[in-house]
């Protein structure tokens, strides 16, 4: 399965007139063994602890170019800046966040999904993929923020 993931990302490359370069294989090989939520900062800072020497703009782009083939998926899942997760063999899923711990709950209901296509249609929209993000506060924190 890699083998194609990394067939499509190099015929992409060449398609889009951009080198397959050794530090993109090396993020994109990094990327596949993640299964957390990650920001590109965390993911340079993890290659450069493992002696990995990637520049810190390559892993910014080359996650662009990840999303872009569906290999990431990005939120900003309630900061400033994104985050991505590795979606190889994951089904599309949604997030419940919290905003007192971070704590990110991933979901799946296919009557959200659902809904989300028919009212795409129905406004004439064709979807190419989306996210949706709820943010309040998880079953540990509700108590700790009535106190407050």
């Amino acid at each position: 399965m890699n083998d194609a993931i990394f067939e499509n990302f190099k015929k992409f490359l060449h398609k889009e007139g951009l080198k397959y370069t050794s530090e993109r294989k090396i993020i994109l090989s990094e990327v596949l063994k993640r299964r957390d939520h990650f920001d590109a900062d965390e993911l340079a800072a993890d290659m450069r602890t493992s002696g990995l020497k990637v520049s810190r703009a390559t892993v910014y782009r080359t996650l662009d170019i990840l999303h872009e083939i569906g290999v990431v998926n990005k939120a900003s899942l309630g900061h400033k800046h994104q985050h991505y997760e590795n979606m190889v063999g994951r089904q599309h899923h949604d997030h419940l966040v919290c905003l007192n711990c971070d704590k990110v709950i991933e979901f799946v209901d296919e009557e959200i999904e659902q809904k989300q296509i028919e009212v795409c249609k129905s406004l004439g929209f064709e979807i190419k993929r989306h996210t949706l993000q709820i943010f309040g506060y998880c079953s540990y924190c509700i108590p700790l923020m009535k106190d407050k």
